[in-house]
């Protein structure tokens, strides 16, 4: 595939990303920000009110403090929540973007792929997928890294073997394809990115930032290279990566479900955050000159965990870099972006712990002369995601002491049958499932789409057992968190390193030796809410569950064969993976999971030229 025949194979929206269609066909820029802020302050005000309204006739002493957590952590649904039913509206109002763009050829971009002790098989077969997507489609100006901070000697060695084996395999003409390994890891994935821009920035106007499990179609490179060149104030362009590739029960239904939901909610927020927008670390864009400019980090001061290198680092560079004039844009549409998740909740929580000490390091940086109301606003939702955790279980731990000493609030609220608790039941179902029942309504309202996730009753049955087990893996989760915030509260920090990428099932005992804080956690708790109140027992129910089941849940769904077997009844199924696009095979046939043949109208990749920019360690 050549320049123009690319061209032609992408949809093409030449216009500024600023130029997107608003909701009903009018909105500014503050209207937009009314649209999201005005609902969520409403629900929380609403909802906050009716429950001193059930209550108001209670001489309770914990009223106050139970009414101000109901309204805390009313706000945070509401705030997670209404995003996807935003989304929902500007996409049935003929709303929302769609802005794809096409190279000029006069701008150069670096492909970087950081890899710290990964499997090497599996970043150079991508990269090789990419290289020849990229060659096949003509796009010129386009190199590709590999950014290597291993340590350990047996790994680099591999590292260096599957490089030079690629080499070997890319004869032809083509992006230039590069390996480069420090000898030490500095700064992390930060040192190793800044380095590479001091060596190489010069040359390249863009880099898009990849993870070790990211892929990328040429198509979608070349929307974002294009999207750059026609919009000069633009910092940063991120695409939404939909996780593949697992096939653990855990993984399908995690893939499952990003894929079903996802699109709605970045809508709604794409919607109001317009230029404002965040940065995920990667499957983006990023302006080289600005980026080394503006967005050096900061050193936090104190010790870790709150202090010293600020470890999530990507949300502070789009604030950063907003804060200093340039936009910074989410992309909603779905293109071939493409990451892998955890397979099992194990290695899934490790990797939230991590982000856990990252996100409440930015309680430091809030008040940062940087950012702009919206950057301070992402930060402070990094942190409220996590300390939403021991909110939670405050709530339910007041009210069960509440019951205990015999007060009459968790009575009144949870057994009235009035008009206002009918309405505040109302709300908190519409703010917790909302938007997830209007993103199902809407694939089952398309039976194209419908078919692309199985059919609607398959469609249907993934979706409620979704539900089912997203219980509990909320519950362990809210338990985690709550762990996580109290033990960096305590001052203990965390190891930053490489996480499982591969379909690792647990063990029973390490499933017990996980989880069975949370499974005592879950029975005590039961038998003393059992005591104290029989509607608080049915209230709590889902929470007390998740945790009495999390051993044999976790265990279970991180099988291989629970995944196929749901595989083989059709549930969770993405449109990924009924119809994988030529990129998603590709690197199918390179890491040898299906025939090392053309599916049925795919063409063979044209040959690729390489060559050793930086091949040597520092």
């Amino acid at each position: 595939m050549n320049m123009q025949s690319l061209r032609h194979s992408i949809r093409l929206d030449l216009g500024s990303i600023s130029q997107c269609r608003p909701l009903a066909g009018h909105g500014p820029l503050w209207a937009r920000r009314l649209a999201f802020a005005a609902p969520v302050a409403v629900f929380t005000i609403v909802a906050t009110l009716l429950a001193a309204s059930i209550t108001a006739e209670i001489d309770d002493v914990l009223r106050w403090p139970l009414l101000a957590l109901i309204a805390i952590n009313f706000f945070y649904v509401a705030l997670v929540g209404w995003p996807g039913i935003l989304g929902y509206i500007v996409r049935a109002a003929g709303g929302g973007m769609r802005a794809q763009g096409v190279p000029t050829g006069l701008s150069r971009t670096a492909l970087l792929m950081p890899i710290h002790k990964e499997d090497p098989h599996a970043v150079f077969a991508a990269i090789e997928v990419m290289a020849r997507a990229i060659a096949d489609a003509g796009l010129p100006h386009t190199d590709l890294f590999v950014l290597s901070d291993t340590q350990d000697a047996a790994i680099a060695a591999a590292e260096a073997s599957a490089y030079a084996t690629l080499l070997t395999r890319l004869p032809g003409t083509g992006p230039s394809v590069a390996y480069r390994r420090r000898t030490s890891n500095a700064g992390r994935k930060v040192g190793n990115l800044a380095e590479f821009c001091g060596i190489h920035g010069a040359r390249y106007d863009y880099m898009m930032v990849l993870d070790a499990d990211s892929l990328m179609g040429a198509a979608t490179i070349a929307s974002l290279i294009g999207l750059m060149d026609a919009n000069p104030r633009a910092g940063i362009i991120q695409t939404v990566p939909y996780p593949v590739g697992r096939d653990t029960l855990f993984a399908r239904v995690q893939q499952f479900s990003a894929r079903l939901y996802t699109p709605l909610l970045v809508e709604g927020l794409t919607f109001w955050q317009q230029g404002d927008g965040n940065y995920w670390g990667h499957n983006a864009i990023v302006r080289i000159a600005p980026f080394m400019q503006h967005c050096n980090l900061p050193i936090l001061p104190g010790r870790e965990p709150w202090g010293g290198e600020i470890l999530c680092h990507d949300v502070v560079e789009a604030g950063l870099m907003r804060g200093a004039g340039y936009e910074v844009w989410v992309l909603p549409e779905v293109v071939e972006s493409y990451e892998a998740l955890p397979a099992n909740l194990v290695d899934f929580a490790s990797r939230e712990r991590r982000w856990c000490q990252g996100n409440l390091q930015h309680t430091g940086l809030l008040g940062h002369s940087g950012f702009r109301p919206v950057g301070r606003f992402h930060l402070a939702y990094g942190v409220m995601h996590y300390i939403s955790a021991p909110l939670v279980l405050a709530l339910l731990m007041l009210a069960t002491t509440d019951a205990c000493i015999g007060g009459a609030f968790v009575p009144a609220l949870l057994t009235g049958s009035g008009m206002a608790h009918s309405a505040l039941v109302i709300l908190l179902l519409a703010a917790l499932y909302g938007g997830k029942l209007l993103a199902l309504i809407s694939v089952l309202a398309d039976s194209d789409q419908s078919r692309s996730y199985g059919g609607r009753l398959r469609l249907l049955a993934g979706a409620a057992a979704e539900q089912l087990g997203a219980l509990v893996v909320t519950a362990v989760l809210v338990v985690l968190y709550a762990g996580y915030v109290f033990d960096l509260i305590r001052g203990r920090t965390v190891r930053w390193d490489t996480q499982p990428r591969d379909n690792r099932g647990l063990s029973w005992r390490e499933g017990w030796l996980r989880f069975r804080g949370a499974t005592v956690l879950g029975m005590g708790a039961t038998v003393a809410i059992a005591w104290a109140s029989t509607p608080l027992l049915l209230w709590s129910a889902p929470i007390l569950a998740g945790l009495i089941t999390a051993v044999p849940a976790v265990v279970w769904s991180s099988r291989l064969g629970a995944g196929h077997a749901a595989q083989k009844a059709g549930l969770f199924v993405t449109p990924e993976e009924q119809a994988p696009p030529n990129i998603l095979r590709a690197l199918q046939r390179a890491l040898g999971v299906v025939p090392a043949v053309p599916a049925a109208g795919v063409q063979p990749a044209a040959g690729v030229h390489s060559t050793m920019l930086a091949a040597t360690a520092d």
